[in-house]
């Protein structure tokens, strides 16, 4: 079986979670979302962005249950 990491033509399962500011996304989507809304964005090595999910832990389930290799960014 491919990888998902492959499936998804990205260089590695290497990947990291950080908050998004509402201002961060396109228009369109800041107009479907409340002004409070926490964001969170799954991206790979390169800062592909792979996912948005309105919650941290969300974000962690994701990347475990994909097998992507979690890395912390400070």
């Amino acid at each position: 079986m491919t990888p998902v990491f492959e499936q998804m033509g990205l260089p590695s399962n290497i990947v990291y979670i950080r908050p998004i500011t509402l201002a961060d996304l396109p228009r369109d989507i800041q107009m479907e979302l409340g002004d409070n809304t926490p964001l969170f964005a799954v991206f790979s090595e390169d800062g592909t962005q792979i996912a948005l999910v309105e919650d941290q832990n969300v974000a962690f389930a994701l990347a475990k249950e994909h097998e992507f290799n979690l890395q912390s960014v400070h």
